[in-house]
Formats: C-alpha cells, sequence, structure tokens
C-alpha cells in the first residue's frame, strides 16, 4: 500500500512538471512570435525558425557541446477513457472541460493531456463559446489559430459542424486575430478552405460565407 501511494504521488509530481514545462515552452515561444513580427521579418520561414529556437539559450565560456541537454517532450501521463466521434476509437482521455477558463489551463490540457489530433479535436467543439471568449479574450497566441484549423479540418465530422463554425466565429472576436491570420502558413491556409468547404455543406450558408468573408479575404 505504501508503494502504491509512493508511486501515486510520484505521477503526480510528474504531471506538474510536465504542465510547467509545457507552460514555461509555450511563453517562450509566444514571445518569440511577438518579437518576431514586431521586426518584421523577412518571411513565414524565417518566423518559424526563430520560433523553433526560442527556447535555446546560447553557449557562455566554459560550455562544452557534451554537457548540453537536449530538449524532450514532456512526458504524458494521463487516465480515464472516452468515446471519440464516429471513429471505432478507444482509451481516449476524458477532458473536464468545463473547469478550462484561462490560459494557462487551456495550455496545459492542449499541450500535454490531449495526446493526438482527434483528442484536441473533442476537446475544443466541447468547449463552451463563453469559454473560449474568456481564454482567448486578450489573446490568441501566433500558431494556435494555425493548429485549431489544422485539427478541425484534420477530424472534420458534418455532426460537428455547427459547434465547429460557432468556434470560428467566436475566436474572431478575440485579440489579436487578425495578426494570427496573417500568420497562418500555405499548409494552414489550404486546411482553412477546405474546412469552409466543408462547412458550406454542412451548416447555415449565409453563417458560411460570412466566416469565408472574414477568414478567406479576397
Amino acid at each position: 500500500e505504501q508503494l502504491k501511494q509512493w508511486y501515486q504521488r510520484r505521477v503526480r509530481e510528474q504531471q506538474m512538471d510536465n504542465a510547467v514545462e509545457a507552460d514555461k515552452l509555450y511563453w517562450t515561444r509566444n514571445d518569440a512570435k511577438i518579437r518576431a513580427v514586431t521586426n518584421k521579418v523577412a518571411s513565414y520561414e524565417e518566423f518559424e525558425d526563430i520560433v523553433k529556437a526560442s527556447h535555446l539559450k546560447p553557449l557562455e565560456k566554459g560550455d562544452r557541446i557534451s554537457d548540453i541537454k537536449v530538449f524532450k517532450q514532456p512526458w504524458n501521463i494521463s487516465s480515464g477513457s472516452g468515446s471519440a466521434i464516429n471513429t471505432g476509437s478507444k482509451g481516449a482521455t476524458e477532458i473536464p472541460n468545463v473547469s478550462i477558463t484561462n490560459i494557462n489551463q487551456f495550455n496545459r490540457m492542449w499541450k500535454t493531456q490531449c495526446k493526438d489530433a482527434l483528442e484536441k479535436f473533442r476537446f475544443l467543439v466541447e468547449l463552451d463559446c463563453n469559454q473560449i471568449l474568456k481564454i482567448f479574450h486578450a489573446e490568441i497566441a501566433l500558431g494556435l489559430l494555425g493548429e485549431f484549423v489544422t485539427v478541425f479540418n484534420g477530424n472534420y465530422h458534418p455532426e460537428r459542424a455547427e459547434a465547429i463554425g460557432n468556434i470560428l466565429h467566436t475566436l474572431t472576436k478575440c485579440g489579436r486575430f487578425d495578426l494570427s491570420l496573417q500568420f497562418l502558413s500555405q499548409k494552414e491556409r489550404e486546411s482553412l478552405s477546405s474546412l469552409l468547404d466543408s462547412l458550406s455543406q454542412d451548416w447555415d450558408s449565409s453563417n458560411t460565407d460570412w466566416l469565408k468573408s472574414i477568414y478567406i479575404k479576397v
């Protein structure tokens, strides 16, 4: 029994360490994105390189290459089970969306608890639009809009069309939306176009036309 309690305590500590590490990396990269935009980088590739290298520290005198620790993706420990939408998947993580009220809580779930794109999709579509507006009222971190679009498009299901459409509408009211839209990669823009075409077939046409006028500006 003592061994079991010790193990459970170690698991909780590991989960906390992973969440803190992921949160630190998120904000470091977000700061790098803002600096890159402010400095008006020449291309998206240059922007991406700056963000990817943002967590690296320059070598100092006396440092040796062999002493440098390689950053590893935090070990994801999750529990619980749930059923995915028309996928036949088993053992999906149960995400307590009702407790998500700020960006830090969202990032912990998005970065560490959701193990794959399908779980991210389920997590997003089950969020209330008021929650989303509260979480991202100040800003949508650069790069996150593209992740949302890619997840929606890659796991699209007609039964979720209304939820997806409402989320896309809500995101337009969030801080730095226009900036996030501007920095979508070509691949993300293609996913966005495909997603909106799917919505056109499964959701209200006037709502979809409005979304296209905002997300795909001619």
